[in-house]
């Protein structure tokens, strides 16, 4: 079995589906090491460090609100790229309140759910660290449930579900993702939804951006697999 994956310290049970309340640990201000415990997931949210955001507005969406969320996701997104994770998690969980019931919010879930687990992986308090895994998965969960259409979200969902898996069950759920994904009819441009800014987009068109995700889908029920036996 050499394709297991290397386990994340700590492991962790699915949480619940609601948002557990993000906890501040005081105004601290930490750096951020180039290594971590969570590689897979770090693949994904390290794009979200370019304090960029490239989704684009819905339609029936106000934009003026459009970008007062945006920037509200780039206020906190620099703010852990600075090393303060405090006031990111802080900015993140008033933003999900000030937008809950906005065309926004899944957006905003997506950014939360970067945040706590890029927390998660530069913290040693075990305890603590278990908490913003779980909230990470939280809010991807709700972001999906928010945008079920949208890859990208469920990509990221997948893999964090897929860190916290411990046994046959949990790992099923990640299949589960995965292929509901792979099933969606008319899935969303991942470039819509991408942290990265658009010149900064190394697949050109729609049709490839959505097959690399699906690719990742496909390897990610793999490795599901594999670590299940």
């Amino acid at each position: 079995m050499g394709h297991k994956k290397r386990n994340a310290a700590p492991r962790l049970k699915q949480s619940p589906a609601a948002v557990q309340p993000l906890v501040g640990e005081g105004d601290a201000v930490v750096s951020v090491p180039a290594d971590t415990t969570l590689a897979l997931v770090e693949a994904d949210s390290n794009d979200a460090l370019s304090i960029k955001i490239e989704s684009s507005p819905p339609i029936e969406s106000d934009g003026s609100s459009y970008s007062a969320a945006k920037l509200e996701c780039e206020r906190a997104l620099t703010a852990l790229r600075r090393g303060n994770h405090t006031k990111a998690l802080r900015l993140m969980k008033e933003s999900c309140q000030r937008y809950e019931n906005s065309a926004h919010s899944a957006l905003i879930h997506r950014v939360q759910g970067t945040v706590c687990v890029k927390v998660a992986a530069i913290i040693d308090d075990p305890n603590a660290k278990q908490r913003h895994l779980r909230n990470a998965i939280d809010s991807a969960r709700r972001a999906v449930e928010l945008s079920p259409n949208s890859i990208e979200f469920s990509h990221f969902y997948a893999n964090l579900l897929y860190e916290a898996a411990n046994d046959g069950k949990e790992y099923e759920e990640v299949v589960t993702e995965c292929e509901r994904a792979l099933g969606i009819e008319k899935p969303v441009d991942p470039a819509k939804e991408s942290l990265q800014e658009e010149s900064q987009q190394k697949i050109s068109t729609t049709e490839a951006r959505i097959g690399h995700v699906h690719n990742e889908l496909r390897q990610l029920i793999q490795k599901s697999n594999i670590a299940s036996i």
